[in-house]
């Protein structure tokens, strides 16, 4: 391992506090997630789009949120909002501090939201946060196969597809599979997008 990496590594462990960050671009505000974004987010997480969508195989409620939400240990959560429409969806990382890796999770809840490029300006704050920063090596998520907006979004911004989880989801009676991207800090970084620090 060289001198760089391995000093970048060394000050990655010292990264482990859970401080969430407001984060902006534009119009385009990612504020610390809070109570008060509970009952947005629950009837979006009902819907039957965002949960064809996202993959959710059972209801939420207030309760159940609320007690994901504060023990979701090492994630960190944003409320995605703009000046026109409030708030409007939410991001995640879950990080995985041993392997400085974080698993990236996203989605607009408004329908008016979508098309308007904030998925991409969102994308772009937590890729910076999490490769700045939080000095993460690896960023990596899911897309359902029928769901060709997030893949060429995530393709356009440098994820390379690592292949198709078989039948990894059952819903409704039928198995579904699912499709995993990941982005590497040097990958971002040589796309111009970002320094690593």
């Amino acid at each position: 391992m060289d001198m760089a990496l391995r000093e970048r590594h060394k000050r990655h462990c010292l990264v482990d506090v859970m401080t969430v960050e407001t984060l902006q671009t534009g119009h385009v505000v990612l504020s610390p997630y809070n109570e008060s974004h509970d009952a947005k987010t629950v009837e979006w997480l009902n819907s039957p789009e965002l949960q064809k969508t996202f993959g959710l195989t059972r209801s939420v409620s207030r309760e159940s949120h609320r007690k994901w939400i504060e023990t979701a240990a090492n994630s960190l959560i944003w409320a995605i909002s703009t000046d026109v429409l409030g708030h409007c969806g939410n991001v995640l990382l879950h990080r995985n501090l041993h392997h400085h890796s974080a698993y990236f999770q996203i989605y607009l809840g408004e329908s008016q939201a979508r098309g308007r490029g904030i998925g991409g300006s969102v994308l772009g704050l937590v890729l910076n946060y999490a490769f700045g920063p939080l000095l993460l090596h690896r960023v990596w998520l899911h897309t359902m196969p029928d769901n060709k907006t997030a893949e060429n979004l995530y393709r356009s911004s440098g994820f390379v597809e690592e292949g198709l989880e078989r039948d990894v989801l059952y819903r409704d009676g039928l198995y579904q599979s699912q499709r995993r991207w990941s982005l590497l800090a040097d990958e971002w970084q040589a796309r111009g997008k970002g320094t690593l620090r």
